[in-house]
């Protein structure tokens, strides 16, 4: 019964995730970056956009997912220049811009990180088709924060074309070395 439930689940989740493309309006955001300060999607014009979110103090997903984006972009040697490797906080009230630069900036110098307020974070989220919330004691909360609580959050990462429209979504764990191969051909078309 288990195994019936749970392949029931991921089948949704499967099918939902196909119909992200079908469904995404063109990506837009309006975040602050600590040397450029505040940008949206129009900084990185006719750039493909290979983004990320997560949050710094995260243990284990957002470490992974920092590694598959540079792992995915400079495995595409020559053509690392097309695709901007983004990961955005979704933890604004500890993430500042300095200490996110910091983070991704130990995973690799290219790479751009980003975060906002609660509502830019939010409407950025939002245009992802990202989830992300905040708990306690395994409870969901809401605005304003308390000073002890937890972050939940998709791990997807999504891949946009210059155009901003959504290209391809990939999942946790699906490796750098995956991910660089679809993106060259993605790239090469």
């Amino acid at each position: 019964m288990r195994l019936l439930f749970s392949f029931a689940i991921y089948s949704v989740l499967a099918i939902s995730m196909l119909s992200i493309g079908a469904m995404a309006k063109p990506l837009q955001f309006d975040l602050q970056e600590h040397h450029l300060g505040s940008v949206t999607e129009k900084n990185w014009e006719r750039k493909h956009l290979l983004i990320g979110i997560g949050y710094t103090s995260c243990p284990d997903i957002c470490p992974t997912t920092v590694i598959d984006l540079a792992t995915a972009v400079n495995g595409l040697a020559e053509q690392s220049d097309q695709v901007v490797p983004i990961f955005i906080s979704v933890d604004p009230n500890r993430d500042t811009v300095k200490n996110i630069d910091m983070y991704v900036k130990y995973f690799d110098p290219k790479m751009v990180g980003l975060t906002g307020t609660l509502e830019q974070v939010k409407i950025a989220a939002k245009s992802l088709k990202a989830t992300y919330g905040y708990s306690l004691e395994g409870k969901p909360i809401y605005p304003p924060l308390p000073k002890q609580y937890e972050v939940y959050h998709s791990a997807y990462i999504y891949f946009y074309g210059p155009d901003r429209e959504l290209i391809d979504v990939y999942g946790y764990g699906e490796g750098g070395a995956k991910i660089a191969k679809s993106l060259g051909e993605y790239l090469n078309e």
